[in-house]
């Protein structure tokens, strides 16, 4: 698998050097981009890429892991695990993370958030059991696909100061995963609007299979937004093979109805493709 092979690639230079090359070359080209001098953008050790299922049904897509600017721990660590064991840590990282065997857990606000934005998707097993109040979070984190654009992490993500030539190769890479399984995949998500601009940018997207679904949504305390939300529905072309996709703009917002939006992102997507 060309995926698994690129990702042990970058593991082994993080294990064998305490760097990344693919990283330390992108942070020389965003700074010659740029015709100045950038601190590392990215950083060049510990990468990402996924978690979860490798042919799941449901793919989210973020940009990248986030870091504070300190640059404290565990984003400058060295290595100290095998290939195969990092491997299993990240396809079984419900289980690693919050699974009846993990003795000290706690809840983490951003996977709770995706279960209140995937509980409409009709796809995963949650319960709520109070014996197990951990099950939840194991069914979504094991079960759904979470991809990194770029694997390395920052504190924030400019694509203007990138650029889409940089980002170009990274989007094929989750592009040739998301497609080797295509037949399996039933919603795949882009998580932020930045990536409408990427994916046209870097000519995946069928500009005139593209709708777009605005409106306002309902609000816990009654009453419906101020703003409107929106969802991309999209064709992606890779290959010369196409899939549908949807870009979820307000994914990340701070304030969103994350309940609300993702019925609404299940509602659109299914209304573009039925």
């Amino acid at each position: 698998m060309k995926f698994k092979q690129i990702v042990e690639k970058r593991f082994t230079e993080w294990k064998d050097n305490g760097f990344c090359q693919e990283a330390v070359i992108l942070n020389k080209r965003i700074r010659e981009r740029n015709n100045r001098i950038i601190d590392n953008y990215f950083d060049t050790a510990n990468p990402g890429a996924f978690t979860g299922k490798l042919d799941s049904e449901v793919v989210l897509v973020h940009l990248n892991p986030k870091r504070d600017k300190n640059g404290k721990e565990p984003w400058g660590k060295k290595c100290e695990e095998d290939f195969d064991t990092y491997w299993d840590r990240h396809v079984n990282f419900g289980e690693k993370k919050y699974g009846k065997d993990v003795l000290k857990k706690e809840k983490s606000k951003f996977d709770l958030k995706q279960i209140r934005f995937l509980k409409h998707f009709g796809i995963f097993d949650f319960n709520n059991d109070k014996d197990n109040p951990f099950h939840d979070l194991v069914e979504v984190m094991q079960k759904k696909l979470q991809l990194d654009l770029v694997p390395f992490g920052s504190p924030n993500f400019d694509y203007n100061v990138i650029g889409v030539e940089n980002l170009k190769p990274f989007v094929e890479t989750i592009l040739d995963l998301i497609f080797e399984y295509k037949n399996k995949r039933k919603y795949i998500i882009f998580c932020g609007r930045v990536f409408e601009k990427i994916l046209t940018d870097a000519d995946f997207i069928i500009k005139e299979k593209t709708k777009i679904y605005p409106d306002h949504l309902p609000k816990k305390i009654g009453g419906i937004t101020k703003n409107l939300y929106s969802v991309i529905v999209v064709t992606l072309k890779y290959k010369n093979s196409e899939i549908t996709a949807c870009i979820a703009p307000q994914f990340a917002q701070q304030g969103c109805p994350i309940d609300e939006y993702g019925k609404f992102v299940y509602k659109s997507f299914n209304t573009y493709t039925n």
